[in-house]
């Protein structure tokens, strides 16, 4: 089976209490599509797992990408007084991550060691935007945030970084007829409350656009979605 998560903020139980929950084996396929790490306090530990597992596939969110932002910082030894040697854009991209929930992570970050630092680090780095999976005898696109910018003739290689992690699709938007996007970063209670409807924390398709971020960490649950089978599977 393959199946799908996002936006798990650092919520390490209850990504192993989802895995338990689809009895996620070594022959199935687990896309997370970003934003493992900031907010809650595991993220690095949910990294950690994920990289020993050769079946789960990470995709970069926006909170990656601030993180590898960093990275020049987060090679080097990680004190508060090293931040008096950072230059301008360096103590800005630092800023806006500690602003975004950064801080459980530079914290976890501190009890590895060197080489566990670059390990972590070169995992993010080669995280995909984006990917294109068949199951179930559908087609899906799997992304972070959605895709700005959005023109169907356009292949996906050709978007920018930022249209794949910062884009909130609206209730009107369509994406292909005949493959279904899959993305996170807006919690569906938003997605409910900009349409008028009762803000849920639950999986949200509006036809073949399925939003899968179900608020895990801002309170909600995590929501997880078997592509096979188009089921739907929550933890709290």
């Amino acid at each position: 089976m393959i199946y799908c998560m996002s936006d798990l903020h650092g919520h390490y139980e209850n990504y192993i209490a989802m895995l338990r929950e689809i009895s996620f084996r070594p022959e199935d396929t687990l896309y997370v599509l970003g934003d493992v790490i900031d907010r809650g306090p595991d993220g690095i530990k949910i990294l950690r797992d994920m990289m020993a597992r050769p079946n789960v596939v990470p995709l970069l969110g926006n909170h990656e990408l601030t993180a590898a932002l960093c990275l020049k910082w987060l090679l080097q030894e990680i004190t508060a007084e090293r931040a008096e040697d950072l230059g301008e854009v360096e103590l800005a991209s630092l800023g806006d991550w500690m602003a975004n929930g950064g801080e459980p992570t530079l914290r976890a970050l501190q009890q590895l060691s060197r080489a566990e630092q670059r390990e972590v680090l070169d995992y993010i780095r080669d995280m995909e935007l984006y990917a294109e999976v068949e199951a179930g005898g559908r087609s899906f696109v799997l992304v972070h945030a959605g895709l700005d910018h959005f023109d169907p003739e356009k292949p996906l290689e050709d978007y920018e970084l930022e249209d794949f992690l910062f884009c909130r699709p609206g209730p009107d938007q369509n994406y292909y007829p005949d493959r279904y996007v899959v993305y996170g970063h807006t919690p569906t209670r938003l997605l409910c409350r900009w349409t008028g409807e009762e803000p849920r924390d639950k999986i949200v398709r509006r036809g073949i656009q399925i939003a899968i971020d179900c608020g895990c960490g801002h309170g909600g649950t995590l929501g997880c979605l078997c592509l096979d089978t188009l089921e739907e599977f929550y933890t709290e």
